[in-house]
């Protein structure tokens, strides 16, 4: 056998000899001789604020009230800008050409309808009460009726947006709520579609803009807020999807006076609710593969292993750990040299 790899061989069995004479993860403070060593308090803590990351300031998802047109007007001429606040029955947008022309024609043809076979249903609901007329004939007028008044229906409440002009292929679009106008978004060029409606635009409640940003999946559990330096949010909404190991969420409503524009991304600090420890970030260190700590129990320091929530800003970890209280010590200096003695690699003298 090659000496070198032989070597090696002898060496990684003398660490798990060694590993084995420490098989309680404890060392005595006597093996550590003239080592400067320092504790300090474990410390409880109810919420952890993250380092900071990135957020967007941006709209709920299915949130918008959209403005859908049964006509695909030629032209377009939008009144305001994308992002500016309106008022109910506010001029949005001119729309222009012969579709408009053929719109108001066809609404004005479909009222007419309406009428003429509204006014044969009122005619002939007393006699089919009475069995006057065979239950088809009524039949018929009833349906008659009744696609009118939907066909008529659908094309007023886009009527109910329009503000005709004294030009006859051109109207006005107004604003359906007071809100935040949103441009259509541009449909995909690789998608054909027969669609015989038009998306003109969107009307944004400003209740629905949010700020969002991701956070770990291990700990959307403990998500409680989100600070800019504006102002701070409630979360009030976690997805359900994976986003490579980090979950997205949301915050409330955004409140009077955060200065937050819509579609700014911003420096976030997210907060977390937790019951939990803290101990200097220092302090931690890694046995097998395990987050670990040295806790001081009389003349003993202890490797006893934590789940790791996180660090904070000011360098401190945060973590979970059964059976520790906020009067156990944890060790802050020589944490190498000591995780080096229980792994046998070699005594203090």
């Amino acid at each position: 056998m090659n000496y070198a790899i032989f070597r090696h061989v002898l060496v990684l069995f003398s660490m798990v000899l060694a590993c084995d004479v420490h098989a309680s993860n404890s060392v005595s403070l006597g093996e550590l001789g003239k080592l400067s060593l320092t504790y300090t308090p474990i410390n409880a803590v109810s919420t952890m604020e993250k380092p900071a990351s990135t957020g967007i300031v941006k709209v709920l998802p299915g949130s918008p009230l959209q403005i859908i047109s049964p006509m695909d007007p030629q032209k377009i001429e939008y009144l305001v800008a994308h992002g500016e606040n309106v008022k109910q029955n506010q001029r949005i947008a001119m729309l222009s050409g012969s579709e408009v022309h053929h719109f108001r024609d066809n609404l004005a043809a479909k009222t007419a309808l309406l009428e003429m076979t509204k006014s044969r249903f009122d005619k002939n609901r007393e006699l089919a009460s009475v069995n006057a007329i065979s239950q088809d004939k009524w039949l018929n007028i009833a349906q008659q009726y009744y696609d009118a008044q939907l066909t008529w229906g659908h094309l007023n409440h886009f009527a109910e947006m329009f503000e005709p002009h004294s030009d006859e292929d051109m109207g006005y679009l107004l604003a359906p709520s007071k809100g935040i106008f949103m441009l259509p978004e541009q449909p995909s060029t690789d998608i054909k579609t027969q669609a015989t409606e038009t998306q003109l635009g969107a009307i944004v409640n400003p209740n629905s803009i949010r700020l969002t940003t991701l956070v770990k999946e291990s700990e959307k559990e403990f998500v409680e807020a989100i600070h800019t330096d504006s102002c701070s949010v409630e979360i009030e909404k976690i997805e359900k999807i994976s986003h490579r190991f980090f979950v997205r969420v949301w915050s409330a409503p955004l409140p009077e006076g955060c200065a937050l524009q819509l579609g700014a991304q911003v420096n976030v600090r997210v907060q977390l609710s937790v019951s939990a420890h803290s101990v200097p970030a220092a302090s931690v260190f890694y046995l097998h593969g395990q987050a670990s700590i040295f806790v001081r129990h009389d003349d003993t320091l202890k490797a006893v292993p934590i789940t790791l929530i996180g660090n904070t800003d000011n360098d401190s970890a945060v973590f979970t750990a059964p059976d520790l209280t906020n009067n156990d010590e944890v060790l802050t200096s020589s944490i190498s040299a000591v995780q080096g003695i229980l792994l046998g690699l070699g005594g203090i003298e």
